[in-house]
């Protein structure tokens, strides 16, 4: 892997002002504002609503700062950024790698900032759930940031940016990340369970629940990650090709 192009990536990314925006500040907002009207509540599982308001809100943002991505990637290849890599010696995994790797990288800092702030509003955690949850959702991203790779692959500059957006909605709602799923229709339970933002926060939530289910949620996400990846080696493939 390119270390200094990996740092170079990491560094745009945080410079960017869309980054600061839909990626920390919406679910920070809609923490402090749902875990605050709603904190002391307890659900069906007997966790209080700021404890899985919080996760639920890291695991939305850490979504949306590996879904990020695919924008980059798009504008790259709407400028002809990556007909030019091509001509270096970075080799197609190497730039896909990176971009992964990136996009990993900016899922952790969103993580860290709801985290510190449901401590700071007195979620109350053993050290280890806060570990294995926070460690749960940041490698639960990476069938996100698989994904947005592939919407830059397919998506054009000035689209991939609304197709984005547009794919955060129905899996933050029907993932149950933005609302709690019991006080939700039935349907909407069931149809939840065919989107991989609801084994994310499956994956963050066990740790405090201390139910059983890992296992699953890991296999699920784990499909989520293995099937996108192969269209995204196919596509870029076929770029290559066209570009030799």
């Amino acid at each position: 892997m390119n270390f200094v192009y990996l740092r170079l990536e990491i560094l745009r990314i945080v410079r960017s002002p869309q980054f600061a925006l839909f990626t920390i500040a919406v679910p920070l907002g809609m923490f402090l504002l749902f875990g605050g009207l709603f904190g002391d509540l307890a659900g069906p599982d007997g966790i209080k609503a700021s404890v899985t308001t919080m996760i639920n809100m890291g695991a939305y943002g850490a979504m949306s700062g590996a879904l990020f991505t695919g924008t980059r990637v798009a504008t790259e290849r709407t400028d002809g950024w990556q007909r030019q890599l091509r001509l270096t010696p970075m080799r197609g995994p190497g730039y896909l790698f990176v971009k992964i790797a990136s996009a990993m990288a900016m899922a952790l800092p969103v993580l860290l900032v709801i985290f510190v702030a449901g401590a700071l509003r007195g979620v109350d955690l053993t050290v280890a759930q806060w570990v294995l949850s926070g460690l749960g959702l940041w490698l639960g991203a990476l069938p996100f940031a698989v994904l947005g790779l592939l919407l830059g692959l397919f998506g054009k500059g000035d689209t991939v940016g609304a197709m984005t957006g547009a794919l955060m909605l129905p899996l933050g709602v029907f993932g149950g990340l933005w609302m709690p799923l019991s006080i939700m229709p039935d349907w909407m339970s069931t149809v939840a369970h065919f989107f991989p933002t609801f084994w994310l926060g499956r994956v963050g939530t066990l740790p405090v629940t201390h139910e059983a289910g890992l296992g699953l949620a890991a296999a699920v996400l784990a499909a989520w990650l293995v099937v996108p990846a192969l269209v995204v080696v196919r596509r870029f493939r076929l770029d290559t090709a066209k570009v030799g």
